[in-house]
């Protein structure tokens, strides 16, 4: 039976306890511990980022945490309101040919080889224009519906914490691996055009108990690091971990596990970018999203997520470290932009664009 009011996560029944559900282990990070250049900490994330590319991080204690943790709850909120609009006011909001922000239908992304469509819809929402100020609309790369204008106040202080909590931890695991920081934090400028965003997404309640609709295929995603707040079960990592990017099918031996969703905390996972700047010494996790298990599953699923990527004219490639591998003799970096990049792999998950 459908619920009335569907995001509200006090009403959300536990994971379930069943051990045939085979669960990863992740790392707890402190996010405070992070800001405040703990070395046992700095150690634990960076351990996690060469060996899996995922990891819990608590945000309770600091500013910029509970402003995400805060913040995902009202975004959610607003999600909901906007997936119960009209169809044909959310196509409006469609995304098209050569964008990254907009609407995504369900169905418009195939989730195997055989061409199976998935089961969820999301809506990007610009970092580069939500964090604009108010005089400066104009500058806006679309129009967008009252409904997020309204609440572009929230959108633009969860970006900006979302998108530091990013970078200092992209700086911990550059310094740590002999890169510059700022070779890093110079590519992922606040400011700059990128492929940065907010994704609301919304996935069914099962509709098979049997059989597990995936709602967002196997990947691994495409830019630096992302930030990713969800309240029920359903996102599943690869047992083994990934340094080849691609989309749909994994490239090892292994098998799904999955992701116990824990209050109070993000799931923190590195991006193929990070993979091609540090030549594979860090691990770009293997992921992708199925309704959630047991009772949980009779809820639709929501998620918020902050996208941190390179900005968009900056060249994917090795960067200089001590810690980072040397490329193999003969072999070059393919010398293409972000932007480049990030088409490209999108476009490698078969999403249907449409202009009409």
């Amino acid at each position: 039976m459908p619920h009335a009011t569907e995001f509200t996560p006090n009403d959300y029944p536990p994971f379930p306890n069943d051990p045939s559900l085979k669960t990863v282990e992740l790392q707890t990070i402190s996010l405070t511990k992070l800001l405040s250049e703990d070395a046992s900490e700095q150690d634990r994330v960076f351990e996690a980022c060469k060996t899996r590319g995922f990891f819990y991080l608590e945000l309770a204690g600091c500013e910029s945490g509970e402003t995400i943790l805060k913040g995902a709850d009202e975004i959610c909120a607003m999600a909901e309101e906007f997936f119960k609009l009209p169809m044909e006011q959310k196509e409006e909001q469609r995304m098209k040919e050569g964008q990254l922000d907009g609407y995504k239908r369900v169905g418009a992304t195939v989730t195997d080889s055989s061409g199976t469509k998935d089961t969820a819809e999301f809506f990007n929402i610009a970092k580069n224009d939500l964090t604009l100020p108010a005089s400066q609309s104009d500058k806006m790369s679309r129009s967008w519906p009252p409904l997020i204008m309204s609440h572009q106040p929230l959108l633009n202080a969860y970006m900006r914490a979302a998108h530091a909590t990013g970078l200092h931890i992209l700086a911990l695991l550059a310094a740590r691996l002999g890169i510059q920081p700022e070779d890093i934090t110079s590519r992922h400028r606040l400011e700059h055009r990128s492929g940065d965003l907010v994704r609301l997404t919304r996935g069914p309640p099962r509709a098979d108990p049997k059989m597990p609709e995936i709602q967002t295929p196997s990947h691994t995603d495409f830019g630096s690091i992302t930030v990713l707040m969800n309240w029920l079960g359903g996102l599943q990592v690869w047992s083994e971990s990934a340094r080849k990017a691609g989309p749909l099918e994994p490239d090892s031996e292994g098998e799904w596990l999955w992701v116990k969703p824990k209050r109070g905390h993000a799931v923190v996972n590195l991006g193929d970018a990070m993979v091609r700047f540090t030549n594979g010494a860090v691990c770009s996790g293997r992921h992708r999203v199925v309704p959630a298990p047991g009772e949980q599953g009779t809820w639709p699923r929501f998620s918020v997520v902050y996208f941190v990527r390179p900005e968009d004219e900056c060249i994917l490639g090795r960067l200089e470290g001590e810690g980072v591998p040397p490329l193999p003799e003969g072999e070059v970096d393919e010398g293409l932009t972000a932007r480049e990049w990030i088409m490209r792999q999108a476009k490698g998950l078969g999403t249907q664009f449409t202009d009409n």
